[in-house]
């Protein structure tokens, strides 16, 4: 079908621009400022927005025009460059986002019996949700593990707790499986191909999606335990592995969420992950693979939390960032390398007081990410401020997403926003803003650079001062807790408790594994794990051994800290 031609909005006459400021003039003197005379304005604070910019009280074409907004340049359509309206030209009307879900609980068994209940619920993706020993590689019976096994998550010490995981659960019973693991990003990857290979499939039958992101731990999160430069390196093995053994998997999330949540806010946020993003390219590069054999491999996690427009707004801005900086920057030309695959999380700022109010919040966030045109998508539950989700909040979750597939006519056509004044606009502004923090990064000398000489930390840190204060004033609103709170009862909340007999569950099944196991098999693992981390080459194919061998994540995670030593604070900021 030819398509349309449509005059951009920057190619007005002269006659024209000044015809749309005289509107807007008029409407100010005549209409606006008489109005405001018997309603004024809230206090200008409450329109300042949490990624950046401020919002005007009305927008229209001449704020495409004075942003310099063109069509065909930035805008463009649906599946084609520069990929603002979406990365793929149909949307949700072939393809809704995939219904995904993060979730462990305690024991394998547990966890078990919830994705069980995930499957029949409908949910097409379920990434791990591990517990914090397990993320930095502590089995259960180490000292460093007492009192966390299972507390965050599920606890995973080896294959065997994978097993019982999926246990009738054949890993495609699911169109995708992952889990976060970002320090550890080897061990999830063989995990998943051990287990398959147990399945009796082959990598062509499924398809696994890690985060596999370190570099924003050191700044943001806290699980990592080796210095940054092999962490980079270990993230850049998977992704490696993968062009070479499955190409259709995800091996590398790029992660907005840790970081903005910390306090960087969405704008600096997407800047410091891209600028992450440009460290694991550059690295791959570096060992001479092309761009376009791995980049259609990598996806980043966004993430806006505050403000519904400027999370679609981000979403589009990002896409038309790593467009242009895939195609200008590295010299990529196939389109799926420039067209960014966007994972989020559905949701907003989840509070304890009044947790049934997170229904809402955290669909009008869910939304968001629909509207932008995400390609996976998990959202939190109502209880998730209390405790590991309930079932019953976990099923109303799962159903949001469900219902703004399938209700609603959310899912009619491709980005519904385009065109939007305000969304176009704002969209711009907030491309320049990623832009400009990103230019910061470049000129410190990359993310590696700005994660040791804290900057990043600092950016985070000013952010989550700014936010505080902006609670403690009432300008950043949470209805119910620093605006309209009741001194009613508290709503009555079954909140899910984790048995505190997992620790001793998961100890003695670790040690079932090691008696049972072959310990020379073990031991020839390990030391060639070792060989390969010493020797630069891939650690993958050796870590996929020890793991069919049923040696441990805290076996593998001791050699890594032996061969690359372990990340000191002292030395990172």
């Amino acid at each position: 079908m030819k398509e349309q031609s449509s005059r951009p909005e920057t190619h007005l006459t002269n006659g024209e621009a000044d015809g749309l400021r005289e509107d807007r003039e008029r409407w100010e003197r005549d209409v606006l400022a008489p109005w405001l005379e018997q309603a004024p304005e809230r206090p200008s604070e409450l329109f300042e927005l949490d990624a950046g910019p401020e919002a005007a009280p009305l927008y229209t074409p001449l704020d495409l025009l004075e942003r310099g907004i063109e069509h065909e340049r930035d805008i463009g359509l649906p599946g084609a460059f520069p990929f603002t309206r979406g990365a793929t030209p149909n949307g949700p009307r072939s393809r809704p986002p995939l219904v995904k879900f993060y979730s462990g609980q305690g024991t394998p068994e547990e966890t078990n019996r919830r994705y069980r209940k995930l499957r029949d619920w409908g949910v097409e993706q379920i990434q791990i949700a591990s517990d914090l020993p397990s993320q930095v590689g502590y089995d259960p019976d180490h000292i460093m593990a007492a009192g966390e096994v299972g507390r965050a998550g599920v606890s995973i010490a080896s294959l065997r707790d994978l097993e019982v995981m999926f246990d009738g659960l054949p890993l495609t019973s699911f169109k995708r499986v992952g889990a976060l693991f970002s320090s550890l990003g080897p061990l999830a990857l063989a995990l998943f191909v051990a287990l398959g290979e147990q399945q009796g499939l082959t990598t062509d039958d499924y398809v696994v999606d890690l985060q596999n992101d370190p570099l924003k731990e050191y700044s943001a999160r806290g699980t990592q335990f080796l210095p940054i430069r092999p962490a980079t390196r270990l993230a850049a093995d998977v992704v490696e592995w993968c062009v070479e053994n499955a190409p259709h998997w995800y091996p590398l999330d790029v992660c907005v969420n840790h970081l903005n949540a910390a306090g960087a806010g969405s704008s600096s946020g997407t800047a410091f992950a891209l600028a992450n993003a440009r460290c694991y390219i550059e690295e791959l590069l570096g060992r001479g693979l092309e761009i376009d054999s791995f980049a259609p491999l990598l996806q980043m996690f966004l993430d806006e939390r505050d403000d519904l427009f400027a999370a679609v707004a981000n979403i589009r801005a990002t896409r038309r960032i790593w467009a242009r900086m895939l195609r200008d920057d590295y010299g990529a030309r196939d389109p799926r390398s420039l067209a960014l695959h966007v994972t989020a999380y559905g949701h907003g700022r989840e509070t304890r007081q009044e947790p049934l109010n997170n229904i809402v919040r955290t669909t009008l966030g869910t939304l968001a990410y629909y509207l932008g045109g995400v390609q996976t998508l998990y959202n939190a539950s109502y209880d998730e401020a209390l405790a590991i989700p309930s079932d019953v909040a976990l099923k109303i979750a799962v159903r949001m997403q469900q219902i703004l597939t399938h209700e609603q006519g959310i899912s009619l056509t491709v980005d519904p926003l385009g065109g939007s004044y305000y969304v176009e606009s704002l969209t711009s502004d907030l491309e320049r803003l990623i832009l400009d923090e990103l230019a910061r990064v470049d000129e410190q000398g990359g993310a590696i650079a700005c994660i040791e000489n804290g900057y990043v930390r600092s950016v985070i840190v000013e952010g989550a001062v700014r936010r505080q204060r902006r609670f403690e004033a009432g300008s950043r609103a949470m209805v119910g807790v620093n605006v309209l709170a009741s001194d009613d009862e508290p709503e009555p909340v079954d909140v899910l408790r984790v048995d505190a007999e997992v620790e001793e569950v998961q100890r003695r099944r670790l040690a079932e594994v090691k008696a049972e196991r072959d310990a020379g098999a073990v031991g020839a693992a390990l030391a060639a794990v070792t060989e390969a981390a010493r020797s630069g080459a891939n650690v993958v194919p050796s870590v996929i051994e020890a793991v069919r061998s049923y040696a441990t994540v805290g076996e593998v995670a001791d050699v890594f800290r032996s061969v690359f030593g372990e990340w000191e604070p002292d030395r990172a900021f």
